[in-house]
């Protein structure tokens, strides 16, 4: 028997309340998703980490969310119950594991319903490692570009390792691409790529900006908000030929 938490009616209005259910957790989960790691994982992008600090289950008749006019689901649509593990920093979308299964969903409004984000607990954890790895750097470049066409995602399998694909959250899919110290993250939508590029030293992020420039339309919406990218940024649309 353990502790996990359900919205409930109290009568004041909806409020989250605390009841004791049977629920037996994924083991990878309880293995790997220590308060150090969920705490670790969570700082890529500010995320709200729920599970291992409470044991809280959405489900069809249980959700586990209070809404505005009564509870709603995390995981909308998903047919059983679901560990949830953090929710994004403005409470968007959320990440969980089915209680029967082993692979993380993402679930939301902003999500378009629910999905599968990753394979596994692991793909998981390894992305955000990733992720924040790529978006921690000082030394990066960024840009809102065209929607990815096949010609370009060709090309960055061919030069790059391709590393973790997630999907769901933000836009439907999720790329990273790197070599040594140099990594490229993609945010896929139907109308635009984001697209972020680090690397840990000015000479490793020229020559990854260089190789990459002539993507896509990254040579007009490629940008930097720190002086020493920007400047190798300046300098090499001086001297870049178009691909």
């Amino acid at each position: 028997m353990i502790t996990v938490g359900w919205v409930g009616r109290d009568r004041a209005g909806w409020s989250v309340t605390l009841r004791a259910v049977n629920a037996t957790l994924p083991t990878a989960i309880e293995r790997l998703l220590t308060a150090e790691v969920a705490q670790e994982i969570a700082r890529a992008f500010g995320d709200r980490p729920i599970f291992p600090e409470r044991v809280l289950i959405d489900s069809p008749d249980r959700p586990s969310l209070a809404g505005p006019h009564g509870p709603e689901r995390r995981f909308p649509g998903w047919p059983g119950p679901v560990l949830v593990l953090s929710d994004e920093n403005q409470g968007v979308c959320s990440w969980g594991v089915p209680l029967d299964g082993h692979q993380v969903l993402v679930g939301g409004a902003a999500a378009g319903g629910t999905s599968a984000y990753a394979a596994s607990v692991e793909e998981f954890i390894a992305a955000r490692r990733w992720d924040y790895q790529c978006a921690s750097s000082d030394l990066c470049m960024t840009a809102q570009a065209a929607e990815l066409d096949q010609g370009t995602l060709r090309y960055l399998r061919q030069r790059l390792a391709s590393t973790v694909t997630t999907a769901g959250w933000p836009g439907p899919r999720q790329y990273r691409f790197e070599h040594s110290d140099q990594r490229v993250m993609l945010w896929c939508d139907a109308r635009q790529c984001d697209w972020l590029i680090s690397a840990a030293s000015e000479v490793s992020l020229k020559a990854l900006a260089a190789e990459v420039l002539g993507l896509s339309n990254l040579r007009e919406v490629l940008w930097a908000d720190n002086a020493s990218s920007r400047r190798l940024l300046d300098e090499l649309r001086a001297s870049a030929p178009s691909r």
